[in-house]
Formats: C-alpha cells, structure tokens, sequence
C-alpha cells in the first residue's frame, strides 16, 4: 500500500464570516479524518484573510513548492472553496496540476476523493462554478451594505484621512483628532495665502512634525512631508464635512481596488464635523484649479527621459535658467539655458544631497559622441541587406538567450534518456518522478526567460529599427529623441562629468 504523505491546507478570508469555516473548525474537520484513515500529516499550510479568488497566496504557494519537491503527495480540505473559488483554477489543479504530480485530493465534507488513480468526475467543475458565483454575489451584498451605511453616516472604511480618529467607543463614527487637526488647518491657510505646495511640505519638515505616514505608525523611508501628500490633503472634500460613498471601486475576483472619476463621486453633507469651511475648499480648488489647468509648456528635447541621477538613480529635470550677461557683458536679448539637475535636490534632500548639475549641451556632446563611436561598428550586407550581426554576439541579451536555449534542449534531451532508463529498470518510480518534477519545473522557469528575452532580441525588428538608423547615421542625418531612446535604455550622471551609458543593442 502507497504511503501517503499529507498536508492539509486552511483559508479563511473577509467572504467566508458567517459560516463554519474558521481556521479552526477547519483544522479539526481535516485533521480527525486523516486520524481517522490512518494518514500521515507532515505539514499544516494556513491562508488567514486571503481571498479563494487569488491566485497567489504564501501558504498556497509554499503547499505548490512541498508538492513539487515530493515533500507532500496528498491535500486535504475541508472543502474545494477553501482551495480555490476560481472555476478556471478549480480545473487546473484536479484535473492536471494534482494529477500531474501523482498527489491525491481530498475535500472531506464534500466526499470528494481522487484516490490512487488521481482521478476526479466532471462534477468538482459544477463546484468550481458554484464557489465563484457565491463570491460574486458576497462582494455585491457587502458593497450594498457598505453603502447603505456610509448613507446613514457610518464611518465602514479601514483608514480614516489625517486629522481625523475613529471614535473608540463606535468604530463607525469619526471624530477630530486635536493632535494633528490644526496641521490640516494649517495646510489649507498657507495655501490660501499664496504659498505653494512645496514650501508648505518644507515649511511642515521644517517644524519637524510627523507625516501622515509616520503619524499612524507605518514603517517609512524618511519622515518629510511631498508635495503631492499636500495635494491629496487639499483637494480631499471629506474635511469639509462631506462624506464620498463610491470614491473607490474594488474588483471582486482580483482585490484591486481603483478610484472612481471625481464627477462620479456621490457625497453627503454633515456626517461629520468639518476642519475646513465650504468657502475656504471652494477657494481652495479654484486656485488649484487656475494653476493646474493651464496646459503645461512641452519641450521635446534630445535625450528627454532618458538622464539619471547616478547616486540616487532617480529621473533628473530638465530646468533653464536665463542668461542676461557674459562675462560682465550685458546681453541685449536674455538666452535661456538648459540643464539637468537631480530632482531628489528639493524633494528629500536626505536622500541625495550632492546637487550636482550638467549643462545639455555638454552632455548632449558626451553621448552623441558615445553614439558616433557605437554606430560606426556597425555595418550592412551589401547583398542581403542585412545588419551584420556582430552587435547580437556582443549583445548580453542575444548570448542569455542562446544560453538558455542550448539549457533547455539539454535538460529535454536528459528527460528522454531518464524515461528510457526507467523502462529499463535502471532507475525506480521514485526517482524517476523526483528527478523528473525537478527537470520539468526547470524547463518551465527556462522557458520563462527564453519568452522574455525573445521580446527584447526579436531580431527583425532589431534589424530593422538598426538598419535605419546606421543608415542615416552614414547619410549625416541629425539624431532625435526617439532614435535615442532606441539606442539608449538610461544614461547616468555623476559628479566630475562622468557619464555612465547603458545601451539598448
């Protein structure tokens, strides 16, 4: 008789309140019948607040890896929910995965079992499409509930916005929270008085008080307060009284949860006592509105997203300044000029405080003569037409992916040569199945790689975009920025005018 090596997996998430389903009542449930039928438990696998809908979960991921590596050849569940309320998923696993890996399945209230043949009837789909209907119907019934609160003026959300705290004796009511309310005060007066959302954020780091983030105890980098932390606090209605009952939408089947359109928003007045007058948000949006509305100068520039600070890695910006005198000599008509310069500067100077600059026009000479020297290496087949293909040898790309193709057909060409010794009794059942989940799993991450990296090296586009370009470069046409942007995946600058370039091809 097969020795049976089990694990028994437990999930509980938001949808399953109200049923037998705890954690425990399923641990006891799967537990008395493996005791029961003599089976061995080696490892217990616990989902707590996961939806059946993910397809990720740490437990259910780590169960996936012990049945790969034979730790596990039998799951028990309480039931097929507790699995998965995928429909799609509920297939996958009994009819391909399980079966696949020689594991036995067992769902004890619905007395499903594979037993040594591994197999399951059509009807465990029904199950599937059942389990998935119900957590469709559940999210509705908790959005309409949800709803209906927030219209009755409870508070149902996880988070409260900064300057309010949930009331400690009813979870659904919120209040003031005089330790921070006057920061909101504080935010919208500034404003109002003509200071931008910069040097308000600078002015509260100054102070040195706590931002929303550090304030409710979450780990974070540093503790100085964005411009766009001062964005969200003024634009937010909800410090005028009003409460928003569809701000955020939540899909079901994954968990995301996105934002509504602002015109979309339904709000009610007087659920809670405002920080700030309607007069005052009235204005308050109006000014932002005048500032932001106006559409934005757009410079479309050579190397334009391609600069990078190289200490901090972030994106450096592209700034001017006006040049009205050379050499103490004033200049009859004012020139701007351009450079980059590393955004972190004025952002959170803690994180990169060298504020080194670069001119574009020096660095525009530094990487058009890197570029020059590249596509002067490259050359075209008189007769094909064809870019001879020295850049793919010398391209990392093109040789990782060749790596891995001669990987795969080697560990392919290994299988067959491990199956034939199976029928030769060379090798047991046993170590056939061990040697060949690992061979198998390899190829699957391989073939991973390989798809990835064919997206990159797909050489006729490649030869194409390449062909073009050198023949250009070989006419003396000028470079522009979507030229470079294929050439040049980022560009680096450090201090000193050392410029690092990291190519495309």
């Amino acid at each position: 008789m097969k020795e049976y090596k089990a694990g028994i997996y437990l999930r509980l998430s938001r949808e399953d309140i109200g049923e037998n389903n705890s954690i425990e009542a399923q641990r006891i449930i799967t537990t008395e019948y493996a005791k029961k039928q003599g089976f061995t438990i080696i490892e217990e696998y616990e989902d707590n607040g996961y939806s059946g809908m993910l397809d990720s979960r740490p437990a259910l991921n780590q169960m996936i890896v012990d049945i790969i590596t034979n730790k596990i050849n039998m799951v028990i569940v309480k039931d097929i929910s507790r699995l998965t309320r995928d429909k799609n998923k509920t297939g996958y696993y009994t009819e391909i995965f399980f079966p696949d890996n020689d594991v036995r399945f067992i769902s004890v209230t619905e007395m499903i079992d594979s037993g040594d043949r591994y197999e399951i009837d059509d009807s465990i789909m029904l199950r599937g499409i059942v389990n998935q209907y119900y957590v469709a119907d559940i999210s509705k019934k908790i959005k309409s509930v949800k709803t209906n609160m927030k219209k009755n003026g409870d508070y149902v959300e996880k988070y409260v916005p900064y300057g309010y705290k949930k009331d400690e004796e009813n979870k659904y009511k919120v209040l003031i929270d005089e330790n921070v309310s006057e920061n909101v005060k504080l935010i919208f007066a500034m404003y109002i008085q003509g200071y931008s959302q910069g040097q308000i954020a600078k002015h509260l780091t100054k102070l040195g008080i706590d931002t929303p983030k550090t304030y409710k105890g979450e780990k974070a980098a540093i503790n100085e307060w964005r411009n766009d932390t001062i964005g969200r606090i003024l634009k937010d209605p909800f410090y005028t009284g009003k409460m928003i009952i569809n701000k955020y939408v939540t899909d079901y089947r994954t968990k995301k949860t996105k934002k509504t359109p602002r015109k979309e928003w339904i709000m009610i007045q007087g659920k809670h006592e405002p920080l700030v007058s309607n007069e005052d948000y009235n204005l308050v949006q109006n000014m932002l509105e005048s500032k932001f509305s106006k559409p934005k100068e757009t410079y479309n520039y050579l190397l334009k997203g391609l600069v990078h600070c190289g200490h901090c890695k972030s994106r450096m910006q592209y700034k001017y300044r006006t040049r009205t005198k050379i050499r103490d000599k004033v200049l009859d008509n004012p020139q701007k000029c351009w450079y980059y310069k590393c955004r972190m500067l004025y952002r959170f100077p803690s994180i990169c405080n060298r504020g080194h600059t670069i001119m574009e026009k020096r660095l525009n000479e530094i990487v058009l003569e890197s570029v020059k020297n590249r596509l002067s290496k490259f050359t075209i087949d008189e007769y094909t037409g064809k870019v001879i293909d020295q850049y793919k040898n010398n391209n990392a790309s093109f040789k990782l992916l060749e790596q891995y193709k001669k990987k795969k057909d080697k560990l392919e060409i290994n299988i067959t040569t491990l199956y034939n010794k199976k029928l030769e009794s060379m090798i047991s059942a046993e170590e056939f199945k061990e040697l060949y989940t690992g061979m198998k799993l390899e190829i699957k991450n391989i073939e991973s790689k390989i798809l990835d990296l064919e997206k990159i090296c797909n050489s006729c586009e490649i030869d194409e975009k390449i062909k073009e370009i050198v023949i250009n470069f070989k006419n003396g046409k000028e470079f522009d920025n979507e030229t470079m942007k294929i050439l040049i995946n980022r560009i680096e600058v450090y201090e000193d005018m050392k410029i690092d370039i990291t190519y495309r091809i």
